[in-house]
């Protein structure tokens, strides 16, 4: 009988558990609309993706859920600047409808036509793009191994758009290049080199051939004036395409490292610095930024006699007790490379500095 009363106590047991599981993973995949968030919204030049959803949930990254059984957003990448986004709730579950004009053609002597407009980005591609184009953390060794620039027939020191250059020991099957140049080397806090940062100078390609293994090559499309040592990296035109939003797993872990342009504050909108490569991000990859608080001396306060006080005044030692790390803010994982990668901060409570934990957000 005894037995028979623990096996069902511990099958009741087992059965709570499993009730518990499903109910925290219902729980889960139940959207959070914020309790300030718009029930209509206009959408406007400029909106991201991103942005929009931001106002609507705690967790961006979940856009897809917010808007996967509407049948009137077939694409939710296009949608456009004028648009009216409205929320509303279908069985207990938070949509967005949009409501939006019919484009016009009217063919009349006066002809009046109403084009749609281009739609919003995920983020916002235009300020994301030079970072994406030119700029790049580039290994220290690949960088000491491209080719340099010599010169031009009129041994000048600098060059720019539609001049010649000669060159030696790139390879000729690559067409097009870019002209780069090393800017510093990016290392973490714990003095982990991350590589070199190089920005582009100018786009080049390769013109002909010279005597002793040397090319001629043309420059186009000039940032800045190029100058004798400056790289020849190839040039494989990078380009755009729609990210995949994936928050970071669990155990992924890593620190932002600093401003890409290493200023010392760090804000809403800047693009920043990762120490994780291709190898552990990828694109589209979301992160919570979090950051540890100093830890507290705490002393508490004890009375002794007269005779004894000062003898344990001596001795007497204040706690240390250590703060845990509080979430300040988010980033997206944009552009990666072998050691670091480019990330732009969607979110942030305060002003960074480089040094803070990035983890699941």
């Amino acid at each position: 009988m005894a037995k028979q009363i623990v096996k069902l106590i511990c099958s009741s047991a087992v059965a709570v558990c499993l009730l518990c599981m499903s109910i925290q993973s219902a729980i889960a995949d139940v959207l959070n609309i914020k309790s300030d968030a718009p029930q209509t919204y206009v959408v406007q030049k400029g909106d991201t993706l991103w942005d929009i959803s931001n106002l609507f949930l705690d967790k961006p990254w979940l856009w897809p859920e917010l808007w996967r059984n509407n049948t009137q957003i077939e694409n939710p990448h296009l949608i456009y600047p004028g648009d009216v986004l409205k929320l509303r709730y279908e069985n207990g579950q938070p949509v967005l409808e949009v409501v939006r004009e019919k484009s016009n053609l009217i063919l009349t002597p006066d002809v009046k036509i109403n084009s749609k407009p281009v739609p919003i980005d995920i983020l916002p591609w235009s300020r994301l793009a030079p970072f994406i184009k030119d700029g790049q953390l580039m290994d220290i060794e690949e960088y000491h191994q491209l080719p340099n620039l010599l010169g031009d027939r009129a041994d000048s020191p600098l060059f720019a758009s539609k001049d010649f250059v000669l060159t030696r020991d790139i390879d000729a099957s690559q067409s097009d290049y870019k002209v780069v140049r090393k800017l510093r080397e990016v290392k973490d806090s714990a003095g982990q080199s991350l590589g070199l940062q190089v920005e582009s100078i100018s786009e080049a390609s390769l013109v002909a051939d010279a005597q002793n293994g040397r090319h001629l090559v043309k420059l186009e499309g000039s940032y800045s004036e190029a100058r004798k040592g400056d790289k020849l990296a190839p040039d494989y035109k990078k380009k755009f395409k729609d990210l995949v939003i994936t928050p970071a797993k669990e155990h992924q872990r890593g620190e932002l490292v600093e401003n890409v342009t290493g200023r010392t504050l760090i804000g809403k909108q800047d693009i920043v610095i990762i120490n994780l490569g291709g190898r552990k991000v990828s694109p589209g990859t979301v992160f919570g930024i979090y950051e540890k608080g100093a830890d507290i001396k705490f002393k508490e306060e004890q009375t002794y006699s007269l005779e004894r006080a000062s003898l344990y005044s001596l001795f007497s030692m204040s706690e240390t007790i250590e703060q845990p790390a509080y979430k300040v803010g988010e980033l997206i994982v944009f552009n990666t490379f072998e050691h670091g990668s480019y990330a732009y901060v969607t979110k942030v409570e305060t002003h960074l500095k480089g040094g803070e934990i990035i983890a699941a957000p």
